[in-house]
């Protein structure tokens, strides 16, 4: 008969056993383990400093493409838009600086700004109550502004498309003399007793008519509000002058940004960098094009935008150089 100490020390040599195989099998599995991560925090700090490296990079870059454009300004800008008049047309939300940026190179340029006009936020609702007030307010002063309006209109936003055009029509010329100053006037001032717009103000009112318009794009990341209203609102301004642009920051574009909105539609010329000395030389160049009859272009840096084409020193230059840019969305042809 086998002694029951013997199965007592075969028992405790078996729970032995696994007890060290398991501290072993823990102990190397933590081994491995660790290496594993030490390995790859090597890797993350190693792609960490590449990109650092690379983010010093662009900035310096970035510093220097500034100080040439800054440098350069002098001699790209002066003379492109003598003799025009531009009217600077700002979205609920925009950017001051990127207006102001603006603002001073269309004066270096030879332009005479003839002021800021605001739009407030209620002008992009699209609800029943500011759709049906802002398609009587155009219905009334349609006859005063020398503009024909559609009986009906099927579209969401056509009581600001058919208020866009009273308002554009009230700040803008193609070439001739525009409106009279009291009817202008009129237009401006029915906008602004309805808290749709704010025109200029007591040291700088907005004087009219202008040849040509800037729409600063809503400032901030998008998504952003009344896209579609502030691209028809675009479309009214250039038909109603001799061309319009619009323009936003960097950091204000993306898939859903109102400059994207525009690309896609496709009918009024871009810059999405004008928080840049380099985009606001380039509103004034893009300007410069529409007034020679070139076609439409995007410009700046976001991925439909072209590179922007050879700058022309002065108006007395023999020819601007053209934009390899399609029409429609994608840049290049």
């Amino acid at each position: 008969m086998i002694d029951f100490r013997y199965h007592l020390v075969s028992i405790i040599a078996v729970f032995l056993a696994l007890a060290v195989g398991l501290v072993v099998g823990a102990t190397a599995l933590s081994g491995k383990s660790l290496e594993v991560l030490q390995v790859a925090q090597r890797v993350a700090l190693g792609r960490i400093a590449a990109l650092e490296h690379e983010n010093s990079n662009l900035t310096s870059q970035e510093k220097a493409d500034e100080a040439f454009a800054n440098a350069a300004s002098s001699r790209l800008v002066p003379g492109l838009l003598t003799g025009q008049k531009v009217v600077v047309v700002t979205a609920p939300g925009y950017d001051s600086a990127v207006a102001a940026g603006v603002t001073k190179v269309l004066l270096k340029a030879g332009a005479a700004v003839t002021g800021q006009v605001n739009i407030n936020p209620a002008f992009l609702q699209t609800d029943g109550h500011d759709e049906d007030e802002l398609t009587a307010l155009a219905q009334r002063l349609a006859a005063t502004a020398g503009v024909t309006l559609p009986a009906q209109s099927a579209s969401l936003i056509g009581g600001q498309q058919a208020a866009g055009k009273v308002l554009a029509a009230s700040l803008l010329t193609a070439g001739g003399s525009g409106l009279p100053s009291a009817d202008s006037t009129t237009i401006l001032q029915a906008f602004s007793q309805n808290d749709y717009a704010t025109f200029g103000n007591a040291a700088h009112p907005v004087s009219a008519p202008a040849t040509l318009a800037v729409l600063v794009a809503p400032g901030g990341a998008a998504p952003q509000a009344g896209s579609q209203v502030l691209v028809a609102l675009a479309v009214a301004l250039k038909n109603a002058g001799s061309g319009a642009v619009m323009v936003g920051g960097a950091e204000s574009v993306g898939p859903k940004s109102v400059i994207n909105a525009e690309i896609t539609a496709g009918q009024v010329s871009t810059v999405d960098n004008a928080d840049t000395e380099v985009g606001q030389i380039m509103t004034a160049q893009a300007l410069k094009l529409l007034l020679d009859h070139k076609q439409i272009g995007h410009y700046g840096i976001g991925p439909v935008a072209a590179p922007s084409p050879a700058p022309t020193p002065s108006s007395s230059a023999s020819q601007t150089a053209t934009p390899n840019v399609s029409t429609s969305p994608g840049g290049h042809k």
